[in-house]
């Protein structure tokens, strides 16, 4: 187990200093380091987390509590700006979580199935993913598993200390990632299931009650900046939907995608028949559990229902790649289920196969369970920043930091009938500049223009299908402004709003010519 952390972390490492474009992620990501930058130059006021996709204005945005942006920012304060130092950050949160993790995973089964748990955490892919993302995820799941922790050990303990304990990490949790309030569920039924007296005790829903106060607090906050100046992540007052819906439940794509999910980037693939096998023999086995320890199938169970009714409820993206990180939460229960399913396949091979054969057996268990996450650590290796990195190199060729820009993107306003957060930022983050975003279905003259009137200097595009030839946008932009760069000659296509089209000179021997096309 300590061998195969080693290597995991040792890959962490690797991966952190690679590009910043895992190509699902990347969007998220460039929000991220866009606000820690922000931070570190604007000043450190956490409670104003500005992006760049805000216009003329300052840019301040409804969003989570930026909590690993902000550490990010004190270290570009002391280090200079570096993205590996935000990843980084991330990857001690991902410690932060499995030390955590082992102290649940060491109190709820034997020995050999909470180290094997361990393993299984370390060997998903989602440790891999989103363990140097920089990204909310590790933050959150650090607390999110020290508030279990908390709770087991006041379950088995009962002193006061381990439920404040849990009550203040599920509140830090819900403030980097608002999502994770699901813990409350887990935790109730975990109550029901497991210790159904505590449900007389006053000082359980005190400490709940207590836990929801800075979130609810945040919350209100953040809807203000979007109130007063219009940018959102989509969070809690608008902008963006996240809920599922009746014809979302009833297509089977929404059950597809969240197995497809589970299955591949936290179970690995092959942990998924493991962690049935481990409950099953948990189930099998739940009379023999020891006096020291916890029964793990209550917390097993619900989690379930609690996950369950989550991805029900954040369902337009928890069933699409747009929602993988939503699974995060998934990773330490899968952990325990495939540690003992682990644990039950040795035992039953120990008692029949030569220990040589079991220790071989035992590391090739270990091999299949990362094989998916090598998969994502040599795809997150190259630069995939594809068309957005080739504008932002461009943008920044032709344009001064100060300069305004309007960024084109595939997204919509509105979405299968549902309002959209369209906002592009990789290419404000690369180029470092600031501007709008242009939704695919805003590419009239009439829109444009009216960013140029607000100050926008450059239009970007890198999809030609979104200023196709003949189209009116196309036309208008020949008319009104010069054409810098072209998608067929570099890549990616950009406008100055500001200046005339390029007039040709006279053909020779003529008095003049006609003006060729931009």
């Amino acid at each position: 187990m300590l061998a195969i952390a080693a290597a995991v972390v040792a890959l962490s490492v690797v991966r952190a200093f690679a590009p910043m474009t895992y190509p699902g992620d990347i969007w998220r990501q460039s929000d991220t380091a866009t606000i820690a930058r922000n931070f570190a130059v604007n000043g450190m006021n956490i409670f104003f987390p500005q992006i760049n996709w805000g216009g003329a204005g300052p840019g301040y945005v409804e969003t989570e509590f930026q909590l690993l942006p902000w550490l990010t920012a004190v270290t570009y304060l002391i280090f200079g700006e570096h993205v590996v130092l935000g990843r980084l950050i991330s990857l001690t949160f991902m410690l932060i979580a499995a030390a955590a993790f082992w102290g649940v995973a060491r109190r709820v089964l034997p020995s050999i199935a909470a180290r094997w748990a361990l393993a299984a955490f370390f060997l998903s892919p989602a440790f891999m993913r989103w363990g140097t993302a920089f990204m909310p995820e590790a933050t959150v799941l650090a607390f999110y598993l020290l508030a279990l922790l908390g709770f087991l050990r006041w379950l088995r303990e009962d002193r006061p200390v381990f439920l404040v304990w849990a009550a203040a990490a599920t509140s830090v949790a819900a403030l980097v990632k608002p999502t994770s309030l699901h813990l409350g569920l887990v935790i109730g039924l975990w109550v029901v299931f497991a210790a159904r007296d505590r449900l007389r005790r006053p000082s359980l829903y005190l400490a709940g009650v207590a836990a929801l106060v800075a979130p609810a607090l945040w919350l209100r906050h953040a809807a203000s900046l979007h109130a007063t100046y219009g940018n959102t992540f989509g969070v809690i007052s608008g902008g963006d939907s996240k809920w599922g819906s009746l014809s979302l439940w009833l297509s089977p794509a929404f059950y597809l995608g969240n197995l497809r999910t589970e299955t591949i980037f936290v179970y690995g693939l092959v942990g998924l028949p493991l962690a049935v096998l481990g409950v099953v023999w948990l189930w099998r086995h739940r009379s023999l559990v020891s006096p020291a320890r916890t029964a793990p199938l209550p917390l097993l169970g619900a989690a379930a229902v609690a996950l369950t009714i989550y991805y029900f409820a954040a369902g337009r993206y928890t069933s699409s790649d747009l929602g993988i990180q939503y699974h995060v939460y998934s990773l330490p229960y899968a952990a325990l289920a495939v540690g003992a399913g682990v644990a039950a396949c040795l035992r039953w091979a120990q008692a029949r196969i030569a220990p040589a054969i079991t220790t071989v057996a035992g590391a090739l268990t270990a091999v299949l369970l990362g094989a998916q996450s090598v998969n994502v650590f040599v795809q997150s290796l190259p630069d995939q920043a594809g068309v957005f990195g080739t504008c932002a190199t461009e943008l920044d060729a032709v344009s001064a930091p100060d300069d305004l820009v309007v960024v084109s993107t595939t997204s919509r306003t509105v979405e299968d009938g549902v309002t959209n957060n369209y906002q592009e930022p990789v290419v404000f983050f690369l180029a470092d500049r600031k501007g709008w975003s242009l939704a695919a279905d805003n590419h009239t003259p009439d829109n444009v223009d009216i960013l140029r009137a607000a100050g926008a200097r450059f239009l970007v595009v890198g999809d030609p299908e979104l200023v196709p030839p003949g189209s009116p946008l196309a036309g208008w932009l020949a008319d009104n402004t010069r054409q810098l760069r072209s998608t067929e000659q570099d890549g990616c296509a950009i406008w100055d709003l500001t200046q005339q089209p390029a007039v040709p000179s006279p053909a020779p021997g003529g008095a003049g010519g006609e003006r060729g096309a931009s």
